[in-house]
C-alpha cells in the first residue's frame, strides 16, 4: 500500500516539476496561494474521513488511520512546496536580468545573450536537483 501511495505521489510531482511553467504571472501565484490553503484544509478532512472509516467500518485501527492522515498531508505539503520552489527559482531568475536591465543597462545585452545559452541548461540542472529532493522526501514518507 505504501509502495503504491509513494509511486502516485511521485507520478504526481514530477509531473508539477517537469511541465512547470518558467515565468510566473500574478494568476500563478494566485493559484500556489490556493493549493496552500487546500494543502492545509485536506488533511483535516481527509482525517476525519479516514477515523471514520476506521471507527464505522473497523477497516483499520485508529492509530492506522492518524499515520496515513499524517503520511498524507505530508506528501501534499511536499508537492506544494516543490510547486512553490519551482516559482521561486522563476521568479529569482528573472528578477536578477530584470535588476541588470535596470541597473546594469551598458552590459545587459552581453548579458542578455549570455543568459539565452546558459540558462536552459542551468533550469534543467535545477529540475533535476528538485526531483531528486522530492524523490528523498516521498522516500522518507511512505518507504522509511
Amino acid at each position: 500500500m505504501n509502495a503504491f501511495f509513494f509511486a502516485v505521489f511521485l507520478t504526481l510531482t514530477l509531473v508539477q516539476i517537469w511541465r512547470a511553467k518558467q515565468a510566473f504571472t500574478a494568476r500563478q501565484w494566485l493559484h500556489t496561494g490556493l493549493m496552500l490553503v487546500l494543502v492545509i484544509c485536506a488533511p483535516v478532512v481527509i482525517g476525519f474521513v479516514l477515523k471514520w472509516l476506521a471507527q464505522s467500518f473497523s477497516l483499520f485501527s485508529v492509530a492506522t488511520a492518524k499515520r496515513y492522515t499524517i503520511m498524507l498531508s505530508m506528501s501534499f505539503l511536499c508537492m506544494w512546496g516543490v510547486h512553490l520552489l519551482a516559482a521561486l527559482l522563476g521568479a529569482v531568475f528573472s528578477g536578477i536580468m530584470g535588476a541588470h536591465k535596470k541597473h546594469n543597462s551598458q552590459h545587459y545585452d552581453n548579458l542578455a545573450e549570455a543568459c539565452r545559452t546558459v540558462v536552459p541548461g542551468l533550469r534543467v540542472i535545477v529540475k533535476l536537483l528538485v526531483s531528486y529532493a522530492s524523490v528523498l522526501m516521498l522516500t522518507g514518507i511512505w518507504l522509511g
